[in-house]
């Protein structure tokens, strides 16, 4: 093989690899068996909080939120530990999502940035009562 084929060849498998490990991210994040079985937990024990803003509430919208992005990069980190990833490759996985053609993809990166701006107080508290 030639350097360009083989190259090209390399470029093909590992775009498919970052594809797959995008799909497995955004099912590992909505499924029972991973982050969603914790999503589906939060918000129903804490419905009552997120009814409708109310600022008497804002300290424990801020423990709430401090709770949840502790767990939500805990499990990110196991999910990246059990894949063998490290930080950077989630870096490059989204990135990849993002560059891809299919709406599908695109998708994908989009629901995964969402959940992981949830670190993010204010984008959080945004998202929170938009649902």
């Amino acid at each position: 093989l030639t350097c360009t084929v083989a190259a090209s060849l390399m470029a093909a498998y590992e775009d498919e690899r970052l594809k797959e490990l995008a799909e497995r991210l955004r099912s590992w994040l909505l499924s029972d068996e991973g982050f969603g079985s914790y999503l589906e937990t939060f918000f129903r024990e804490n419905s009552n909080y997120f009814d409708d803003y109310q600022e008497e509430h804002a300290l424990h919208y801020t423990a709430l939120h401090k709770d949840f992005a502790a767990k939500l990069e805990e499990e990110v980190q196991g999910w990246l530990a059990d894949e063998g990833l490290r930080n950077e490759d989630l870096e490059i996985i989204l990135q990849a999502a993002r560059e891809q053609e299919t709406e599908e993809a695109r998708e994908e990166a989009d629901m995964v940035d969402l959940m992981l701006e949830a670190l993010d107080y204010q984008k959080w508290i945004e998202h929170i009562f938009r649902l």
